[in-house]
Order: structure tokens, then C-alpha cells, then sequence
């Protein structure tokens, strides 16, 4: 989904203000999950793992909601296979389970279902608070100023499993710019696009990207995004058996193969 409302367009045009090239290539906007909960999990999926295993913890909870559901496990062609009447499989899957439905399980099934590790638990108590009340998503929506943003993120902070990263995150899907999510991959592209030769710190990450504030998240995912696409092609045609290539490591290791 792409967030579409008169406070997105807003800061789509005043960032084509601050950086006509993104007007030029039609980019300002960050796409993000039907719900804030699946941008929450999905962010913990991307701590500690390489993108291939986030893709797949994700691609286990949809197959984990299919059941939930009720329905027939079926076996359908593993879209990574390349031969023709493979016989390697998955399991169908569904739609991503939200907390409702997360809440009545507990960690020890969702870890091993779904091969979560330790974040079986942060995921299960993320749940568990939506559902009891403690944490109102709908107010995260409501946030429309830097001092909300950062109630939220000083919130989040707070609890187990949610470090810089995975908030930062959570708060650019609610379209809150002014902190990049930084990880390795941060760190490999501002080393390798802008020259920096020591190793790469949040310092060299502020510093390359602050004097696009308050878009600084947008600015940084219009370079990465043309890093990809010089590289891997137009992203929109990417087959979904090649989702898991798209890192600037992978194509450093080896090619896509064809």
C-alpha cells in the first residue's frame, strides 16, 4: 500500500522542494502494510536476519494464518523453483495474521511454525498488548507533529525487542522521515555510493542525509531504490522468486542468475 492522504501529499510536494530529482523520477512516497501491526512484526523480522530469512519468517506467518483460518493446507509450486513440475514445495498461505489472531498462541508454537527464534516472544507480547489495551494503534495514526512522533518512538523504545532500528522503521511507515532506519545495509550503501572510506557510523549517516530534513528517510530510499534498480532492473518486474537478491551484498557476491 501506499500512504495517499492530504498530509502525505503535503510532504510529497515540500520534499520535491527539497530535492527536485525525486519530482523528476515521480518518488515521495514509502510503501507500507494494510496495518500498522504487520509494519511493527515485519520491522522485528528485519533485526538480526538476513534478508532471505526475513522473507521467509514473513512468507511462515501467512502460511500460520492460512490455518488459523481453518483451511486445508494445499501444496503449490515453490515459486524460487526454476524446473518445470518441481517437486519442491510450500504450504498455500493466507493473509498476515493480525494480533487478535497472534494473541492466542503461544511461543513456543509460533517459534518453531514459523522459525521465529527469540522473536516469537516479542511478537506474542506485541500482541498481547494491542489486545489488552496497553498500546492504542489508532493513535499512531493520529500523531502529526515531530514531539507525537517521538512520544511514540520513546514509547516503543521501551519495550523488549524494539531497538533504533525497528523503530525508526515503525515510524516511517507512519510517514515520520527525520530517522533512518540504519542497519549493515545502511552502512554498505553510504560507503559505497558516497565515498566514505573509514568504517561508516550514524554520524556519516546524519551528516550525508540532514540537509534533506524533515525527509531525510525519503532521500535515502531514492538512492538505494536506484541503487537496486541500476542493478537488479526495474523492481516492479522483478519475478517474486528473485525478491529475496535485493541487497547491495548479494549482487556483490555473485549475479543474478538467468
Amino acid at each position: 500500500m501506499l500512504r495517499i492522504s492530504d498530509r502525505d501529499e503535503r510532504d510529497v510536494k515540500q520534499f520535491h522542494q527539497i530535492q527536485p530529482e525525486a519530482k523528476n523520477k515521480c518518488f515521495g512516497r514509502i510503501f507500507r502494510s494494510p496495518s500498522i501491526f504487520e509494519d511493527m512484526v515485519k520491522s522485528i523480522l528485519l533485526c538480526n536476519a538476513p534478508w532471505r530469512r526475513t522473507l521467509d519468517m514473513a512468507q511462515a506467518l501467512c502460511e500460520l494464518q492460512f490455518e488459523l483460518k481453518g483451511h486445508k493446507r494445499k501444496r503449490v509450486t515453490n515459486p524460487r523453483s526454476k524446473a518445470k513440475n518441481s517437486a519442491d514445495e510450500v504450504q498455500s498461505i493466507g493473509n498476515f495474521p493480525n494480533s487478535m489472531e497472534l494473541n492466542i498462541l503461544d511461543e513456543e508454537t509460533l517459534k518453531k511454525r514459523c522459525n521465529l527464534g527469540y522473536r516469537a516472544k516479542i511478537i506474542l507480547e506485541l500482541a498481547t498488548s494491542i489486545e489488552n489495551g496497553e498500546v492504542k494503534l489508532q493513535n499512531f495514526e493520529k500523531a502529526l507533529d515531530a514531539e507525537s512522533m517521538e512520544k511514540i518512538y520513546d514509547m516503543l523504545n521501551k519495550k523488549k525487542g524494539f531497538g533504533p532500528f525497528a523503530c525508526a522503521n515503525i515510524l516511517m511507515c507512519i510517514g515520520y522521515y527525520q530517522r533512518i532506519p540504519t542497519d549493515s545495509e545502511t552502512f554498505r550503501h553510504v560507503k559505497e555510493i558516497h565515498g566514505r572510506r573509514k568504517k561508516v557510523t550514524e554520524k556519516d549517516v546524519k551528516e550525508i542525509y540532514d540537509k534533506y530534513a524533515p525527509f531525510q528517510c525519503l532521500a535515502y530510499w531514492l538512492e538505494l531504490s536506484e541503487y537496486y534498480q541500476s542493478r537488479f532492473g526495474k523492481l516492479s518486474e522483478l519475478p517474486r522468486s528473485e525478491y529475496h537478491t535485493i541487497t547491495g551484498s548479494y549482487k556483490l557476491r555473485t549475479s543474478i542468475p538467468k
